[in-house]
C-alpha cells in the first residue's frame, strides 16, 4: 500500500503540467434524477471516460435521504466526491478498479484517500474537507487490472 501512495503522488505531481487536460473537461451541475446539485466533470483518459462528481454535505444528506440510503457522512468533511469509470467505447461502467484520490487544498495542504466502491451506485467516493474558499487539485490514480492511469481536474470553492 506504501509504494502505491508513493507511486501515486510522484504520478500526480507531473499531472498538471499538460494544461490538455483541462481543455479535456466541462462542468455543469445534475443530480441522480433526485434534483440534486452536484458540479460533474468529465476527462477522457486512454480509452476510460472518468467523471467526478463533487457535492456539499448539505446536499449529499438530502441526495442520501431521498435515495432512501442510510449512509452516516464521515464528521470533519465538507465535500462527497464521487468518481464513475466507464469504457471509452461502450460506456460500460468499470466496477472493478482501485482509486486513490488526492485533493490539494489553495494552500497546498493535501488530503489523500482510497475511494470506496458503492454498489448501489455504480461508482466509487469519499469524503473530503474543502472548507477554504479557492481553487483546488483533485487527482485521481486508477488501476483496472495492471494497467494505472492519472486524471484531474480543478474545482473551485467559491
Amino acid at each position: 500500500m506504501k509504494k502505491y501512495v508513493i507511486f501515486f503522488m510522484i504520478s500526480m505531481a507531473g499531472l498538471f503540467v499538460y494544461q490538455s487536460l483541462t481543455h479535456a473537461q466541462h462542468g455543469h451541475g445534475h443530480g441522480h434524477g433526485t434534483g440534486s446539485k452536484m458540479e460533474t466533470r468529465t476527462v477522457l483518459v486512454e480509452g476510460v471516460k472518468v467523471v467526478i462528481e463533487i457535492m456539499d454535505n448539505a446536499e449529499h444528506r438530502k441526495m442520501l435521504k431521498e435515495m432512501k440510503m442510510k449512509e452516516d457522512i464521515e464528521p470533519a468533511t465538507t465535500h462527497n466526491i464521487t468518481v464513475t469509470l466507464k469504457d471509452g467505447k461502450t460506456d460500460k461502467e468499470i466496477t472493478n478498479a482501485e482509486i486513490q484520490m488526492k485533493v490539494v487544498d489553495p494552500k497546498g495542504k493535501d488530503q489523500i484517500k482510497t475511494l470506496k466502491y458503492e454498489e448501489h451506485m455504480k461508482s466509487y467516493d469519499a469524503y473530503f474537507n474543502l472548507a477554504q474558499k479557492g481553487k483546488y487539485q483533485v487527482m485521481i490514480l486508477f488501476k483496472v487490472g495492471e494497467q494505472k492511469r492519472t486524471a484531474g481536474i480543478y474545482y473551485e470553492v467559491k
